[in-house]
C-alpha cells in the first residue's frame, strides 16, 4: 500500500474516532434535560399508575443509559489515545502502520459499542402497553435511536472506503 493511501486511512480512522467522541458527548449532555423534561410531561399527562411504572423506566433507562454512554466514551478515548501513539510510534513504517490500523478495527469497534446503546433504547421503546401519549413521550429516544442508527451506517460506509480508493 502506497504511503498516501496508509496517510488516507489514518486520517479517515482519525475523523471516524473523533466524530463519534462529538456524538457521544453531545448524548451524554442532553439525556439528563431531556428526561426531566419527559418526567414532567409524564406527571402532567399520565394516570397515576401508568406514570409511576414510566418515571421507572425513564429513570432505570437514563442510568444505564449515561453509564453505557460513558463505557462507551472511556473506550473511544482509550481507542484515540492507541491510535495516536500507533501513528508516532509506527509512522515510519508504513506496512506495519497500516498492520495496525487493520488490528484496531476502528469501524466495528465503535459501531458494536453504538449497537449496544441502540439495544437499549429499543428495549424502552418496544414495551408492550405503551399508549399514544407514551409513545409521544419517548420521541427524544426514537430520536437518540435514529441518530446513533444513522452513525453506524456512516461509520460502515467509511469502513468501506478504508484501504479502497476512493
Amino acid at each position: 500500500m502506497k504511503k498516501s493511501e496508509v496517510l488516507r486511512n489514518l486520517l479517515i480512522q482519525d475523523k471516524l474516532i473523533k466524530l463519534n467522541l462529538g456524538l457521544l458527548e453531545g448524548l451524554i449532555r442532553e439525556v439528563k434535560p431531556d428526561i426531566e423534561e419527559s418526567k414532567i410531561v409524564v406527571e402532567v399527562c399520565l394516570e397515576e399508575e401508568e406514570r409511576q411504572n414510566l418515571l421507572k423506566v425513564l429513570t432505570d433507562f437514563e442510568r444505564e443509559f449515561t453509564e453505557l454512554i460513558n463505557q462507551s466514551l472511556d473506550y473511544l478515548y482509550d481507542l484515540y489515545e492507541i491510535f495516536n501513539f500507533e501513528i508516532t510510534f509506527l509512522s515510519s513504517l508504513p506496512e506495519e502502520l497500516e498492520r495496525e490500523i487493520e488490528r484496531l478495527d476502528t469501524v466495528n469497534s465503535i459501531n458494536s459499542r453504538l449497537e449496544d446503546i441502540v439495544k437499549l433504547l429499543e428495549s424502552v421503546l418496544s414495551m408492550v402497553d405503551w399508549d399514544e401519549k407514551v409513545k409521544v413521550i419517548l420521541t427524544p429516544l426514537r430520536i437518540y435511536k435514529d441518530v446513533l442508527e444513522h452513525a453506524i451506517s456512516f461509520n460502515q460506509k467509511l469502513g468501506r472506503n478504508l484501504f479502497y480508493a476512493f
